[in-house]
Formats: C-alpha cells, sequence, structure tokens
C-alpha cells in the first residue's frame, strides 16, 4: 500500500464517488503495509463479509503498551479487543488495528518510558488509506483503544480533532505532565468521547499517580491525571459539565468484582463514562477472559467492543 496516499485523495461516502476495480472486497484479515518516513510500518484490516462500496464505517482500535501488539490483541478469542472483528461482522463496518514501533506508541506523556515515533504522521496514513479505499470521510472514521493505545488515541483526537467522528478510550488517564503544544492545550474543538475505568486499575490507577507502578518503580512510566479528571476535562471540554448524566447500572456476572455504572452526559458532543466498580486493567468482556494478576479482575458485565461500536453507530450521520 503507497504511503504516498494524502487526505485530500480520500474518497467520501456521502460524495457519491465509485470504487477502485478491487471492489467488492473479500471478506476476512489482511496485513496491510506503508512506510512513514522511511520507516515500514503495518496495520491489520479486518472486511466483514458482504461489505458494500462505501462502507458503513471503519474504527481504528489500538492496543495497549508492549508485549502483544496488533497481531495479539486482534487474535479472535485472546483478546477483549478482537470482539470488534466479530461486531464488525454483525454490523457491517471496516476494522483496523494499527501496530506501534516495538509495540508501544508515543503518546503526551513527558516524563515517562515510551515510543519516539511519529505515530501521528503513521495513524495520519492510515486513515488516509482507510479513506481512499473504503470511500469513507472524517464522518465515518472512528478510533479506540486501551491503556497505551488510549493514551494514543487521546493524542490523536488533541492533534487531528477534525479527522474522527468520534472517539473512545479503556483504561486510559490523561498525563500529569503532558508534552508542550497540542498535548497540554487539548483539542481545538469538542468531540464525542466514550470512557471505561476500573476503580482496582492497579497498571493506570484511577485515582491518579504513576503509570504501571507494579512493573516499573520509581514512576519510571511517568504520572497521569485521575480517571475523574480525565472524565471532567472531556466533560468541560464537550460542553456537557453542567449536563444531568442518565445513569444505569449493569450486573450481570456476580462472579466478577463489582458493577459496571454508566453515565451519559448528552449533547451535541456526548460523553459516556463507564465506572466499572472494584475492576481491574484489563478491558471489560463477557467473551474473552482475561487472567494477569499483574492487571488485577476483570470486568465481565458488559463487552468494550459492543459498547464501544454502539456509542459510534448513534453518531454516524
Amino acid at each position: 500500500m503507497d504511503s504516498g496516499v494524502s487526505a485530500d485523495a480520500g474518497s467520501s461516502r456521502d460524495a457519491g464517488v465509485s470504487p477502485d476495480a478491487g471492489w467488492p472486497l473479500p471478506a476476512g484479515f489482511t496485513r496491510e503495509t506503508l512506510s512513514v518516513a522511511g520507516t515500514s510500518r503495518f496495520f491489520l484490516a479486518h472486511v466483514p463479509p458482504g461489505l458494500t462500496f462505501p462502507a458503513k464505517a471503519v474504527v481504528l482500535v489500538l492496543h495497549g503498551g508492549g508485549g502483544l501488539g496488533a497481531e495479539g490483541v486482534s487474535a479472535l478469542g485472546a483478546h477483549p479487543l478482537s470482539v470488534f472483528r466479530t461486531v464488525a461482522d454483525e454490523r457491517g463496518f471496516v476494522v483496523l488495528y494499527p501496530n506501534g514501533l516495538n509495540e508501544n506508541w508515543n503518546d503526551c506523556r513527558s516524563d515517562g518510558l515510551g515510543s519516539s515515533a511519529d505515530d501521528v504522521a503513521f495513524l495520519d496514513a492510515v486513515l488516509d488509506a482507510a479513506e481512499a479505499k473504503y470511500g469513507v470521510s472524517s464522518s465515518r472514521l472512528f478510533m479506540t483503544g486501551g491503556s497505551n493505545g488510549g493514551l494514543m488515541t487521546f493524542r490523536y483526537a488533541f492533534e487531528r480533532t477534525a479527522r474522527l467522528r468520534a472517539v473512545a478510550a479503556g483504561s486510559a488517564n490523561l498525563p500529569g505532565k503532558p508534552e508542550p503544544g497540542r498535548c497540554t492545550s487539548g483539542p481545538d474543538r469538542a468531540l464525542p468521547m466514550l470512557l471505561t475505568h476500573g476503580t482496582a486499575d492497579p497498571l493506570m490507577p484511577y485515582d491518579g499517580g504513576c503509570l504501571l507502578a507494579p512493573v516499573l518503580p520509581g514512576c519510571r512510566g511517568g504520572t497521569l491525571q485521575s480517571a475523574v479528571a480525565t472524565r471532567d476535562f472531556w466533560l468541560a471540554r464537550n460542553g456537557v459539565a453542567g449536563t444531568t448524566p442518565v445513569v444505569t447500572t449493569i450486573d450481570v456476572n456476580p462472579g466478577d468484582p463489582g458493577p459496571a455504572h454508566r453515565a451519559v452526559f448528552d449533547g451535541a458532543s456526548p460523553v459516556e463514562w463507564w465506572r466499572l466498580e472494584g475492576a481491574g486493567h484489563a478491558s471489560p468482556s463477557l467473551t474473552v477472559q482475561v487472567d494477569d494478576g499483574n492487571a488485577g479482575p476483570q470486568n465481565r458485565d458488559v463487552e468494550f467492543a459492543r459498547l464501544t461500536w454502539d456509542f459510534f453507530e448513534r453518531l454516524l450521520p
């Protein structure tokens, strides 16, 4: 795939453009490569069966930091983020899994270990390719991620707000000491946001503090704001801080650490906030169980991929 595809060359679902000769696309999973600043990068693409041009939507799913990368989190049955593939087959959208260099992302932290890659440029190139290949515009492009992938989702939302319709982040807090520029000032306009966080997360602490403290002592992972401060930042930015939320509680699995509390702050740019009582770092899932002693207990009352897509789908034009 040519990394020279520009945003200006991208097709728009609403513009009545025609597909290239490669359509209809075969359903399934493929690996796509591109070059960014002379470095070979890749992403994985999942196309649902019966996809028509232009695509209903494209969702970028960013893996967490270290270890698994895109190939790990997209493996069906192995990670909660793989459930996006199942939901895509049911609901008819495309899922892309970009891969960070060395399975890490260069997010907005100024005081912690991390990647030095230009990941904003990489994600620009992935979105350029998506616009051109699937015939979508920014009104049908979405991004989500967990942990370091959630932090990178924040960074991209800050720097490229107009390229996305909405974003979602799981187990991700805003940095306590952000880099200067957009990482400090935030996005130039509102952007619909969904957030999930476990109250007993030991790696991305709910109350803020040191990232990855159990595995990176001495606060080498950098400092974080709290989950509530992160939520309140988006409430203020999206103009819904004074809105009374609609609150529901879901508790379908008595064997998990506690219920999932959902608060919807409605408006032109809504914020959906999930507080996972007693839960740890892993993405919540009804179908993929995560057993990681460092991550704490997993919420099993809701499916992160499904609640995220439901949020995105409500925002489609």
